[in-house]
């Protein structure tokens, strides 16, 4: 069974940031930080990779949550994910889509059971 469902479709539970973050797993962390650092081409700190999830009850969060649209956009819907919005599957959400064959696969579930 699915998990924590983040707005764009990915499961929480599978996302390094969160695995690392859920084991205490510094050494993990600071693997993850270097890696974004290289794909983004921007400096990542530990602190920045740290993450209990997107629709967790926690507060800590992978830095890039604060400047996600889709994140965004969900909150202002008041939607747990974009599987039950009414503009599925917009263009915000298909640059995720695109790229994550099983976050879609999860949206669209949720959308068919909805």
């Amino acid at each position: 069974m699915v998990g924590l469902i983040a707005p764009c479709g990915i499961d929480c539970g599978e996302c390094p940031g969160y695995q690392a973050t859920v084991a205490g797993d510094h050494k993990a962390l600071a693997e993850l930080a270097n890696r974004n650092a290289e794909r983004f081409g921007r400096e990542f700190g530990v602190e920045d990779v740290i993450c209990e999830g997107c629709v967790g009850g926690g507060e800590r969060r992978i830095a890039y949550t604060r400047e996600c649209p889709i994140r965004a956009c969900a909150l202002e819907r008041q939607l747990a994910n974009c599987g039950l919005c009414d503009d599925f599957a917009c263009d915000k959400v298909n640059f995720i889509l695109d790229r994550t064959p099983r976050a879609r696969a999860y949206l669209e579930g949720i959308r068919a059971r909805r």
